[in-house]
């Protein structure tokens, strides 16, 4: 079977409470404000960069191109329907 690699893709909501989690709250004219909302609302090219630099950080997963199960795997997505063609085939 042929595996399918799914990129990661983060959302805007994601993005922002990564954000939040690495920098937490940043100080305005002595206010509190969200990282990560902060960012995105005063520099949305850099939020978009931010988002792109999280998601090259993370880890791909693989679809069984059969069924359309994910798995952490390559070798995991190609081995998921085996069993069945193999059984279909006798």
């Amino acid at each position: 079977m042929n595996a399918i690699e799914i990129e990661p893709e983060l959302d805007e909501d994601e993005v922002i409470a990564q954000l939040d989690e690495i920098y937490g709250e940043v100080d305005i004219c002595g206010m509190k404000y969200s990282s990560g909302e902060a960012l995105k609302e005063l520099d949305p090219i850099a939020f978009r960069e931010a988002k792109h630099d999280l998601e090259n950080n993370m880890e791909s997963k693989w679809e069984c191109g059969e069924c359309g199960e994910q798995f952490d795997t390559e070798e995991e997505a190609e081995e998921c329907c085996q069993e069945e063609v193999k059984e279909a085939g006798e």
